[in-house]
């Protein structure tokens, strides 16, 4: 099942992509998932200055014929279209490289700990796709993805001062 949600999620993304960024806004994620008995396309989106009820409202009304005409998804399902969040999960490479190249602080979750942690905050210094070389508490650890259970990153003003067009 879980290569199944991911294709959908990629054929959504590439499908969608164009008209979200057309409308000027920034497509963040797709994720296709089971919450509770109900099965969720859920559309995240970003923008300088944030976005509003309106936003996701005008999105889900531009991307719906198309994902409608699509047809990708055989079972019912629930379209959500979202903010992206101030608290986000880096779920692409593409994500990794954005809070990389601006140096967003981010927290790293193992799988399993190390040094007695499984849990780092730091800015990465590195990527190259496979390890993450994290600056936590003036050291610089060496993660590799397959070590990582998630990574989330806080966009908030300090970031978008910064020079990024995030939250």
């Amino acid at each position: 099942m879980a290569d199944k949600k991911t294709g959908v999620a990629a054929r959504v993304r590439d499908a969608v992509a164009g008209l979200i960024e057309g409308a000027g806004y920034k497509l963040w994620d797709v994720a296709y998932y089971k919450e509770g008995p109900e099965m969720i396309l859920e559309i995240s989106i970003d923008r300088e200055g944030g976005i509003s009820l309106n936003d996701c409202s005008a999105v889900t009304k531009l991307i719906e014929p198309l994902i409608d005409e699509m047809d990708p998804i055989e079972e019912s399902y629930c379209l959500q279209v979202s903010s992206a969040g101030v608290v986000r999960p880096l779920n692409r490479d593409e994500h990794i490289r954005f809070v990389s190249e601006s140096r967003i602080p981010v927290t790293v979750g193992l799988y399993t700990a190390t040094d007695g942690k499984k849990e780092f905050s730091g800015i990465i210094e590195e990527y190259d796709g496979t390890d993450i070389v994290l600056e936590s508490g003036g050291e610089r650890r060496t993660f590799n993805k397959k070590q990582i259970s998630r990574i989330t990153a806080e966009f908030n003003e300090a970031a978008v001062e910064g020079g990024n067009n995030e939250e």
